[in-house]
């Protein structure tokens, strides 16, 4: 018996957990090995005469023409690459493929390497690393990002931006009186409220602690900023429930206008960041307010008084304990 005749080169590749293809140069599959139902979902029988190109994702398609062109024309220098393919099932799959031409037999062979699992942990990473864990917002690291290049589309175009710097009035109040879990429900409902605020391509996002900013791209006027910022002033009129808590809550809000307040993006930070604490300190935007009404509620209950001055008494109490000034 010959030394050939020991070995079937099919059996072979089927034992490996990468898929290979024959394709011709015409585009059609010729031969898959059988990893690739386990990687494709789709049996050898449904495949092979087909076209290569109808499995690939849509968006790659492009970039797939291309590295074949460059495979074809021996252009190629390195023979691996990257591209998305739809599963049977309809889930798009991420291969690294490792592809050759063969000159004798005008096919190209490729080993399909799945490195789906790979790439969404690096998605997962990467998302990670430019968002706010706790509220799921732009971190200040994507918000720069972001800001240079609305600073950069804004002087390329002569266009109007706005920022709005924005800082929560009493929530240190609200983790010393509630506790953080009750804090961190808290950002998470502010941001849900911020977001619904501003147009679908505006970006909001979390400085760190209370405080976020809101990039207002591609405005008409300073007067559109106002309205938007009037909008963020009437979400936070309705009461945050959080669990068996009431809390109102106001923002006091800063704005800076490119160009006139800065030109770049730590002078436009700056000057909303300016603006921001001008207005707390000057009380605008109900700045000094803090209730918790849950509180307010179990205190009159106890009290059984109605009177304006146990009424006012508790109040004053009440922000004494908070460390906010009273209103009177």
């Amino acid at each position: 018996m010959e030394k050939n005749e020991l070995i079937n080169v099919e059996e072979v590749l089927d034992l490996m957990l990468d898929a290979v293809c024959v394709v011709d140069k015409q585009g059609t599959f010729v031969f898959v090995s059988a990893a690739f139902e386990q990687i494709f979902g789709y049996t050898a029988d449904e495949v092979v005469g087909k076209k290569m190109i109808n499995y690939v994702y849509e968006g790659d398609h492009y970039k797939t023409h291309n590295a074949v062109t460059s495979l074809l024309s021996g252009g190629m220098v390195n023979p691996r690459f990257e591209n998305r393919w739809m599963r049977k099932d309809g889930q798009v799959v991420h291969i690294l493929w490792s592809v050759r031409w063969s000159e004798q037999h005008q096919v190209r062979i490729a080993v399909a390497h799945d490195i789906t699992e790979r790439k969404v942990m690096e998605d997962q990473l990467h998302y990670m690393a430019r968002h706010d864990v706790l509220t799921g917002l732009p971190n200040r690291s994507l918000l720069m990002n972001r800001l240079e290049k609305v600073i950069i589309s804004a002087t390329r175009d002569n266009t109007f931006f706005s920022l709005l710097f924005i800082d929560i009035n009493g929530f240190k109040a609200v983790n010393d009186t509630h506790g953080h879990e009750i804090g961190d429900k808290l950002l998470c409902a502010i941001a849900k409220r911020l977001s619904a605020s501003v147009r679908h391509y505006d970006t909001v996002g979390r400085l760190g602690g209370d405080e976020f900013l809101i990039i207002l791209d591609n405005l008409s006027s300073s007067h559109e900023t106002v309205r938007i910022k009037n909008k963020v002033l009437t979400e936070f009129k309705a009461v945050f429930k959080l669990d068996d808590v009431l809390l109102n809550i106001s923002p006091s809000i800063g704005i800076a206008n490119y160009p006139e307040h800065g030109q770049t993006d730590h002078e436009l930070i700056k000057y909303a960041d300016q603006a921001m604490y001008k207005n707390k300190q000057r009380g605008l935007d109900n700045g000094n307010l803090f209730t918790s009404i849950t509180k307010l509620n179990y205190h009159l209950r106890l009290n059984n008084s109605h009177s304006v001055l146990n009424y006012n008494a508790l109040l004053a109490d009440i922000f004494f304990n908070i460390g906010l000034p009273v209103l009177r």
